[in-house]
Protein backbone atom coordinates (compact mmCIF):
# COMPACT_ATOMS: atom_id res chain seq x y z
CA UNK A 1 0.00 0.00 0.00
CA UNK A 2 2.43 2.19 0.73
CA UNK A 3 4.66 1.76 -2.40
CA UNK A 4 1.55 2.75 -4.82
CA UNK A 5 0.66 6.15 -2.23
CA UNK A 6 4.02 7.31 -2.55
CA UNK A 7 4.33 5.96 -6.50
CA UNK A 8 0.98 7.97 -7.01
CA UNK A 9 2.10 10.67 -5.06
CA UNK A 10 5.38 10.87 -7.21
CA UNK A 11 3.18 10.79 -10.33
CA UNK A 12 1.16 13.86 -8.67
CA UNK A 13 3.80 16.14 -8.13
CA UNK A 14 5.07 15.14 -11.63
CA UNK A 15 2.09 16.09 -13.39
CA UNK A 16 1.41 19.07 -11.05
CA UNK A 17 5.02 20.64 -11.76
CA UNK A 18 4.13 20.09 -15.50
CA UNK A 19 0.72 21.83 -15.09
CA UNK A 20 2.04 24.88 -13.32
CA UNK A 21 5.29 25.10 -15.76
CA UNK A 22 7.39 24.70 -12.76
CA UNK A 23 11.05 25.89 -13.27
CA UNK A 24 13.92 24.01 -12.49
CA UNK A 25 15.68 26.01 -9.41
CA UNK A 26 19.73 26.63 -9.79
CA UNK A 27 21.66 27.79 -7.40
CA UNK A 28 24.37 30.36 -7.96
CA UNK A 29 27.87 29.36 -9.52
CA UNK A 30 31.11 30.39 -7.70
CA UNK A 31 32.68 33.04 -9.63
CA UNK A 32 35.77 32.08 -10.80
CA UNK A 33 37.32 35.07 -9.83
CA UNK A 34 37.00 33.69 -5.92
CA UNK A 35 38.37 30.05 -7.18
CA UNK A 36 41.70 32.08 -8.40
CA UNK A 37 42.19 33.71 -5.22
CA UNK A 38 42.28 31.06 -3.22
CA UNK A 39 44.07 27.93 -4.43
CA UNK A 40 43.20 26.03 -1.89
CA UNK A 41 39.58 25.12 -2.37
CA UNK A 42 40.69 23.22 -5.86
CA UNK A 43 42.51 21.02 -3.94
CA UNK A 44 39.54 20.60 -1.39
CA UNK A 45 37.32 20.10 -4.40
CA UNK A 46 39.62 17.20 -6.00
CA UNK A 47 39.43 15.38 -2.30
CA UNK A 48 35.79 15.97 -1.84
CA UNK A 49 33.62 16.07 -4.84
CA UNK A 50 30.41 17.86 -4.95
CA UNK A 51 27.29 15.90 -5.55
CA UNK A 52 25.59 16.62 -8.80
CA UNK A 53 21.92 17.53 -7.05
CA UNK A 54 19.22 18.05 -9.20
CA UNK A 55 16.54 20.31 -7.96
CA UNK A 56 13.22 19.57 -9.93
CA UNK A 57 11.94 16.36 -9.09
CA UNK A 58 10.26 16.13 -12.77
CA UNK A 59 13.98 16.28 -14.53
CA UNK A 60 15.04 14.12 -11.55
CA UNK A 61 12.47 11.20 -12.40
CA UNK A 62 13.21 11.26 -16.02
CA UNK A 63 16.95 10.85 -15.23
CA UNK A 64 16.43 7.76 -12.75
CA UNK A 65 14.01 6.03 -15.33
CA UNK A 66 16.58 6.25 -17.93
CA UNK A 67 19.63 5.41 -16.38
CA UNK A 68 17.96 3.09 -14.03
CA UNK A 69 19.56 4.12 -11.30
CA UNK A 70 17.49 5.03 -7.83
CA UNK A 71 16.65 8.44 -7.17
CA UNK A 72 18.10 10.02 -3.30
CA UNK A 73 15.72 12.71 -2.05
CA UNK A 74 16.83 15.10 0.36
CA UNK A 75 14.27 17.05 2.10
CA UNK A 76 16.12 19.62 4.01
CA UNK A 77 15.66 23.30 4.76
CA UNK A 78 18.02 26.46 4.94
CA UNK A 79 16.75 27.30 8.38
CA UNK A 80 17.70 23.95 9.59
CA UNK A 81 20.82 23.35 11.66
CA UNK A 82 20.67 19.35 11.31
CA UNK A 83 20.46 19.81 7.85
CA UNK A 84 23.47 21.84 7.19
CA UNK A 85 25.38 19.73 9.55
CA UNK A 86 24.14 16.46 7.59
CA UNK A 87 24.98 18.43 4.19
CA UNK A 88 28.96 19.28 5.73
CA UNK A 89 29.45 16.29 7.74
CA UNK A 90 27.86 13.05 5.61
CA UNK A 91 26.77 14.49 1.84
CA UNK A 92 30.11 17.04 1.56
CA UNK A 93 32.13 13.33 3.00
CA UNK A 94 34.36 12.36 -0.41
CA UNK A 95 33.47 8.53 -0.26
CA UNK A 96 29.97 9.70 0.06
CA UNK A 97 29.51 12.47 -2.30
CA UNK A 98 31.13 9.90 -5.15
CA UNK A 99 28.90 6.63 -4.24
CA UNK A 100 26.68 9.15 -4.28
CA UNK A 101 27.04 10.41 -8.05
CA UNK A 102 27.79 7.42 -9.47
CA UNK A 103 24.95 5.44 -8.14
CA UNK A 104 21.67 7.56 -7.50
CA UNK A 105 20.46 10.54 -9.22
CA UNK A 106 20.22 13.13 -6.08
CA UNK A 107 17.58 15.34 -5.33
CA UNK A 108 17.70 18.36 -2.80
CA UNK A 109 14.23 19.44 -1.80
CA UNK A 110 13.63 22.49 0.08
CA UNK A 111 11.16 21.62 2.54
CA UNK A 112 9.54 24.89 2.25
CA UNK A 113 9.53 25.76 -1.51
CA UNK A 114 8.80 22.43 -2.24
CA UNK A 115 6.10 21.37 0.05
CA UNK A 116 3.81 18.90 -2.22
CA UNK A 117 6.64 17.22 -2.73
CA UNK A 118 7.60 16.84 0.95
CA UNK A 119 4.25 15.94 2.27
CA UNK A 120 3.63 13.57 -0.31
CA UNK A 121 6.72 12.08 0.77
CA UNK A 122 5.52 11.64 4.39
CA UNK A 123 9.02 14.07 5.61
CA UNK A 124 7.77 14.41 9.63
CA UNK A 125 11.18 16.26 10.51
CA UNK A 126 14.25 17.77 8.93
CA UNK A 127 16.60 16.56 7.05
CA UNK A 128 15.09 13.29 5.45
CA UNK A 129 16.54 11.33 2.99
CA UNK A 130 14.02 9.04 0.95
CA UNK A 131 15.46 7.17 -1.62
CA UNK A 132 12.88 5.70 -4.30
CA UNK A 133 13.82 3.17 -7.25
CA UNK A 134 12.46 4.61 -10.93
CA UNK A 135 9.48 3.16 -10.72
CA UNK A 136 8.75 4.92 -6.81
CA UNK A 137 9.36 2.07 -5.33
CA UNK A 138 10.82 2.88 -1.33
CA UNK A 139 13.74 1.49 -1.09
CA UNK A 140 15.06 3.14 2.38
CA UNK A 141 14.95 6.19 4.11
CA UNK A 142 16.80 8.31 7.06
CA UNK A 143 15.53 10.76 9.50
CA UNK A 144 17.82 13.02 11.05
CA UNK A 145 21.22 13.31 11.18
CA UNK A 146 23.32 10.13 11.40
CA UNK A 147 26.95 9.54 10.77
CA UNK A 148 28.82 9.22 7.97
CA UNK A 149 28.68 5.21 8.68
CA UNK A 150 25.19 4.55 9.20
CA UNK A 151 24.06 6.85 6.39
CA UNK A 152 26.46 4.50 3.92
CA UNK A 153 24.76 1.46 5.41
CA UNK A 154 21.05 2.98 4.51
CA UNK A 155 22.81 3.61 1.07
CA UNK A 156 24.06 -0.04 0.16
CA UNK A 157 21.11 -1.41 1.92
CA UNK A 158 18.90 0.22 -0.78
CA UNK A 159 20.89 -0.50 -3.77
CA UNK A 160 20.72 -4.17 -2.43
CA UNK A 161 17.11 -3.83 -2.26
CA UNK A 162 16.54 -2.10 -5.44
CA UNK A 163 18.79 -5.40 -7.06
CA UNK A 164 16.19 -7.86 -5.15
CA UNK A 165 13.17 -6.01 -6.65
CA UNK A 166 14.91 -6.53 -10.15
CA UNK A 167 15.62 -9.79 -9.94
CA UNK A 168 11.55 -10.92 -8.51
CA UNK A 169 10.16 -8.63 -10.86
CA UNK A 170 12.55 -10.44 -13.96
CA UNK A 171 11.35 -13.61 -12.29
CA UNK A 172 8.00 -12.88 -12.11
CA UNK A 173 7.39 -11.42 -15.65
CA UNK A 174 9.30 -14.43 -17.23
CA UNK A 175 7.16 -17.17 -15.54
CA UNK A 176 4.63 -19.06 -17.72
CA UNK A 177 1.17 -18.05 -17.71
CA UNK A 178 -1.70 -21.04 -17.02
Amino acid sequence: MDRRIIHWGISGILLTSVAMGATVAKRPAATGRKAEQNPQSTQVSQRAPAIQWVYDLKSAHAQSLATGKPMLIVCGGPWCVYCKKLEKEVLGHPTIARYINSTFVAVHLDSEKDQRAVEILEVKSLPTTVILSPNADLLGSVEGFVKVQDYATVLKQSVEFQKSLRANSALVSNKPRK
